[in-house]
């Protein structure tokens, strides 16, 4: 019974190991060929495996580009995640969120230009998926509401604009193939989106130290 028990967990680590493999070399070829010009044979090749192992787990080739999108999104989110909670004060977790999230932009700045900016021109599921994750991007931006008692009024869509204003920024750099400039961005990006909460003399201050 315990020997049946262990054949079906391995079972189950080999189809996860497959999968991600899948993702990875979905990520990787569409950011060699565009989201147009992506092929399920060029992704099983990358991954080492078969075109059957890929129907198994996606049902065609969209839902493979689907899921790659939302792996994408989904580190992207927990690398910023992560940064945010390396800092002390709200203002200095924003500058690392925003910071780690250029930094992955530039890093993989092709695969960043399909999943940011043409898996959304192409399919509207990937185009909420990505209204989805700049919703949790604002979520963020909110809790400065409740830390900066100046800022609990400002309108609705405040976090909503930041966060589009700093993808509008981003998306126009991905486009033109000058990622690279958005380091230089930064300070000036983050200042942008702390001014609301802790006024232009310490937005600048934050987003500079």
């Amino acid at each position: 019974m315990a020997g049946a028990e262990n054949h079906g967990w391995r079972g189950k680590a080999r189809e996860g190991g497959a999968r991600e493999r899948l993702l990875d070399a979905i990520v990787k070829t569409a950011g060699e060929h565009g989201y147009a010009d992506f092929t399920v044979e060029r992704a099983v090749k990358r991954a080492g495996v078969s075109s059957d192992t890929f129907y198994r787990f996606f049902e065609s080739r969209e839902q493979g580009l689907l899921a790659a999108h939302e792996s994408y999104l989904n580190r992207l989110s927990l690398e910023v995640v992560a940064a945010c909670e390396a800092g002390d004060e709200w203002p200095a977790k924003v500058r690392r969120g925003l910071g780690a999230m250029i930094a992955s932009l530039v890093e993989a700045s092709a695969p960043a230009r399909v999943f940011a900016i043409e898996a959304a021109a192409a399919s509207f599921a990937a185009a909420e998926r990505q209204f989805a994750a700049m919703e949790e991007f604002a979520a963020m931006l909110r809790l400065g509401r409740r830390l900066y008692p100046e800022a609990a009024s400002l309108p609705e869509v405040t976090e909503r604009a930041l966060i589009g204003g700093v993808a509008s920024i981003v998306f126009r750099h991905l486009l033109a193939e000058s990622a690279d400039d958005l380091r230089a961005l930064q300070p000036e990006l983050v200042e942008l989106v702390l001014i609301p909460y802790v006024g232009e003399h310490e937005a600048r201050r934050f987003a500079r130290a």
